[in-house]
């Protein structure tokens, strides 16, 4: 954990307040401690079982892209491993918002990179 993944897991909770129940569900069962690899992957299996607003999955996702190219190595990480490879497998539930990642995020997805 440093000080950008967790202003980055932050800033994702800020922009798209939907996701503040999971932050707050995160810090209760972590006795108050944010564990931004935890909380992203949370995110994640929460857009997986979006099954009626594309939308709102493609906004997050596109906010994940901007911020990967703009992370740095630590927070690009993050994104990577704890967004982009906890989406499903192909064949699986939510395992569409493959289509959703921009350039950068399909350049490590291990199913299309």
């Amino acid at each position: 954990m440093t000080t950008s993944t967790v202003a980055l897991v932050g800033a994702i909770c800020h922009r798209h307040r939907e996701l503040l129940p999971l932050l707050d569900e995160h810090l209760q069962d972590n006795d108050g401690e944010l564990l931004p690899h935890l909380l992203l992957s949370d995110v994640v299996r929460w857009l997986s079982a979006l099954k009626d607003d594309e939308g709102r999955c493609q906004q997050i996702w596109t906010w994940l892209e901007n911020a990967y190219a703009d992370g740095d190595d630590d927070e690009k990480d993050l994104v990577a491993v704890s967004g982009v490879e906890m989406i499903p497998d192909p064949g699986l539930p939510g395992s569409g918002m493959r289509s959703m990642l921009g350039p950068s995020l399909r350049g490590v997805d291990p199913w299309l990179g």
